[in-house]
């Protein structure tokens, strides 16, 4: 689970640096991530449990990984 991370990171670092256009393993990683932020935030209650959810089952597979 932590190289998935790993990777997420390195390819937003790659998509700010070098720009969306000019690498083609990391295209749209961060237009993918704002748009799943957009959505967590334009549904109110329901993304905010939904956002919790989703950082306590990644919260369990790091502690017991």
């Amino acid at each position: 689970m932590e190289i998935f991370v790993l990777f997420i990171g390195l390819g937003v670092l790659a998509g700010v640096i070098f720009g969306e256009a000019n690498i083609s393993f990391f295209a749209g990683i961060t237009e993918n991530l704002i748009g799943l932020l957009t959505q967590f935030g334009s549904n109110g209650l329901i993304g905010f449990i939904a956002l919790l959810l989703v950082i306590s089952v990644f919260k369990r597979s790091t502690t017991t990984a």
